[in-house]
């Protein structure tokens, strides 16, 4: 453990560039998927889906998938808190957890396009996942405000 201000900064830095460098795999990971979506409506045009799915199940699937959408949001919320709570120390282990939840929902959305051939309901999906990203993606201010504020206050001399 560092025993300086300067080395628990550098830990910090280090361990929220790392995260930082995953959250942004993960965002381009969904971008693929879109490229996924449009190489399978281009090879096999007109792409009806793989499932032949019925119109009106389709659209009770697209709203069970919304509600889940929905409830990521509050999942995040509550595993953010739940793993902040037993320590700081979780900051990595939930901004990756984070990072898992927000993509799945554009997963939802690339299991409805290929169950039913509608690219657009992978591109709500899509936006909905990257809102999440925007939303959740963990800024080092906050790191260092948390970490600071869960330390013994100390004044340092510039």
């Amino acid at each position: 453990m560092p025993t300086n201000l300067k080395d628990k900064n550098i830990t910090l830095k280090s361990r929220y560039l790392a995260a930082n460098f995953i959250g942004l795999a993960m965002i381009a990971a969904v971008f693929a998927y879109a490229g996924v979506v449009e190489v399978i409506k281009w090879q096999w045009s007109p792409f009806a889906g793989f499932a032949q799915l019925p119109p009106q199940t389709a659209v009770v699937l697209k709203y069970i998938f919304l509600i889940l959408a929905a409830a990521q949001y509050v999942i995040i919320k509550v595993l953010q808190k739940l793993l902040l709570a037993k320590s700081l120390e979780n900051l990595p282990q939930a901004a990756i957890v984070t990072f898992a939840l927000c993509e799945s929902v554009a997963v939802f959305g690339l299991v409805l396009f290929l169950l039913t051939g509608n690219a657009l309901d992978f591109y709500v999906f899509m936006v909905i996942s990257l809102g999440y990203f925007y939303l959740f993606f963990p800024k080092y201010e906050q790191w260092e405000k948390m970490v600071s504020a869960a330390a013994p206050a100390k004044k340092i001399k510039k």
